[in-house]
């Protein structure tokens, strides 16, 4: 078993929803792999940090300095409000052995085989006793600049960079923005691989992420400006933008989509809201044509799981679906002790 350390480093992190499916897929995998396999979450953290210094601080020493309240709870981690939450949580996610009907997509494509990226990095075919994982968001992404760090998935080729792991020796580093966005796109329709166009406005550490991965499996991309663009970057390829259309649109700058862009698929959200109401609601939220963020934090969730932080399991995780609508589950449960 592995004992498991996590923490969400950036700023803002108080809203997030991370600390959430870290436990759900712990738990998920609890219930299919072998007693001596399984994962313990030992402690889950925010660390507001501006300088990456401070992300790997926690790392080492396993708490910050200063802890900020959860936005779900109104109490940092380490309390007992949120340990007893987040067991309410589990005791009710458990529950949820298949995706909500509504959420489940008849068919979907799958390009497992594709994703991660062929790569010289030989990962560790088991988990260590002890573990440290962390993702990284805003501002964070591009400023792991080190030889120390081993590089995985070209992470410092696009210069972002979202999630670690630490064995107590030496860290890993990689980047899933991408994959989890190309996995969101299979998911609701979309193949990648034939040449499918994706539209980004914005050119930061997920925007960069997702137009590589995009490309490198085998899409076109279209970049729209933004207050950054991703023409500087030498391996960037983008379409000719004369024509304002494309399958799929997304904004990583904010919630805003220009009216003259024609997209045939769909647009998706690059952030996330908080929903009120019950599960119904919530459900009925996510089923709008814009597709919600909440489906790209828990692809990317998964993507951490099976390329970095436990590829020995990536079998065993639960769907893309699955994990979603225990999410629902779980922000309805922390919404009722609000």
């Amino acid at each position: 078993m592995a004992d498991v350390y996590y923490g969400l480093a950036g700023s803002p992190v108080s809203h997030s929803l991370s600390p959430v499916l870290i436990n759900i897929v712990a738990q998920h995998l609890s219930q299919v792999l072998p007693k001596g396999d399984k994962f313990s979450i030992i402690a889950t953290d925010l660390i507001d940090a501006k300088f990456i210094q401070d992300a790997l601080a926690w790392g080492y020493v396993k708490s910050t300095p200063n802890p900020i309240d959860w936005d779900l709870t109104g109490a940092p981690f380490g309390k007992f409000r949120n340990r007893a939450l987040m067991q309410k949580v589990l005791d009710s996610t458990i529950g949820v052995k298949e995706s909500f009907s509504e959420l489940t997509k008849e068919k979907r494509l799958d390009y497992n085989s594709l994703l991660p990226f062929k790569c010289d990095v030989k990962l560790p075919t088991k988990s260590f006793t002890e573990e440290v994982w962390l993702n990284l968001t805003y501002p964070l992404k591009h400023q792991l600049k080190s030889p120390a760090v081993v590089d995985f998935n070209h992470s410092s080729r696009i210069e972002s960079v979202n999630v670690l792991r630490f064995d107590g020796f030496g860290w890993w580093s990689s980047n899933v923005d991408g994959s989890g966005f190309v996995r969101v796109a299979e998911y609701f329709g979309i193949n990648v691989a034939s040449g499918a166009c994706l539209g980004i406005i914005g050119g930061g550490g997920a925007a960069r992420s997702t137009a590589h991965t995009w490309q490198m499996i085998g899409g076109t991309v279209k970049a729209f400006g933004g207050k950054r663009d991703l023409h500087d970057y030498d391996w960037f390829n983008g379409a000719d933008t004369a024509d304002r259309t494309c399958d799929v649109l997304v904004n990583f700058d904010d919630d805003s989509y220009p009216e003259d862009i024609t997209v045939s698929g769909f647009r998706v959200k690059s952030q996330y809201h908080p929903i009120n109401g019950e599960n119904t609601d919530r459900v009925a939220a996510l089923k709008t044509k814009d597709v919600d963020g909440r489906w790209l934090l828990a692809a990317q969730h998964l993507e951490s799981w099976s390329q970095l932080w436990a590829p020995q399991c990536k079998e065993d995780l639960p769907s893309l679906d699955l994990l979603v609508s225990k999410l629902i589950q779980a922000e309805t449960i922390l919404a009722s002790y609000a």
